[in-house]
């Protein structure tokens, strides 16, 4: 009987915690936008959104909350969390950029929120794959102001979209020391390529191609270029 007893309770106080959990409102709102370069206008590229990509914070204003609200923007320059509570909020994007990038920000619903920013160095880019799979990347890099120096450049390619010089996020890449230059890369030849041609053919032959440059101050990104190979 004790045993029926000590089930019944342990039931109820199941049915108990669940209608608890049950009871707590759903975020209502969210916040979107993109981090554009302050003279370009254009977005800023970032790293991949995985462990080492840009941190967005939020910090809820006026309430007693301790933490910060976080997660990881795109590499395409954009941030997304749709499910945040409404309310008034400080935005910091935690990027390679020469200036603070946040603002204040009043969440109502799905909320738009676009930031500027200043990057340590902006990166053209260029890339062909001629019938001999000849991968050639022509690229310029060059500092936002005199006082950042370009210690670095890293050209990569992956065949996944995601790229960056994470190593977990490139296929290939080759380091040089000039800020403006061609690579080639003979992917018939290159071990990378021919490890993971199966996963390239079944992306239907596209790669993707991209250059970094890295200053003391941080690590900025070109756009990613896509090719398909043959």
């Amino acid at each position: 009987m004790k045993k029926i007893i000590y089930l019944i309770m342990l039931v109820v106080i199941c049915i108990s915690c669940d209608n608890d959990i049950d009871n707590y409102d759903a975020p209502n709102g969210g916040i979107r936008g993109t981090v554009y370069d302050a003279q370009t206008n254009k977005p800023i590229p970032l790293p991949v959104a995985g462990s080492s990509g840009i941190m967005v914070n939020l910090y809820e204003l006026n309430t007693n909350a301790t933490k910060s609200i976080d997660f990881r923007a795109k590499q395409d320059g954009t941030f997304e969390n749709s499910r945040v509570f409404n309310g008034e909020y400080r935005v910091v994007v935690n990027g390679p950029f020469t200036d603070k990038c946040e603002s204040n920000v009043t969440i109502k619903g799905q909320t738009q929120l676009d930031l500027t920013a200043t990057p340590y160095a902006r990166i053209g880019i260029q890339a062909t794959v001629d019938a001999s799979n000849q991968l050639s990347v022509t690229y310029t890099a060059t500092p936002s102001a005199p006082s950042y120096t370009i210690n670095e450049i890293s050209v990569m390619w992956n065949f996944a979209k995601g790229v960056d010089a994470n190593s977990s996020n490139y296929a290939s890449r080759t380091a040089q020391t000039e800020a403006n230059g061609t690579c080639i890369f003979d992917l018939p030849n290159d071990n990378a390529f021919k490890e993971n041609i199966h996963k390239i053919k079944a992306n239907q032959n596209r790669i993707y191609v991209r250059v970094a440059a890295h200053t003391s101050n941080g690590v900025n990104y070109s756009e990613i270029v896509e090719l398909t190979v043959n």
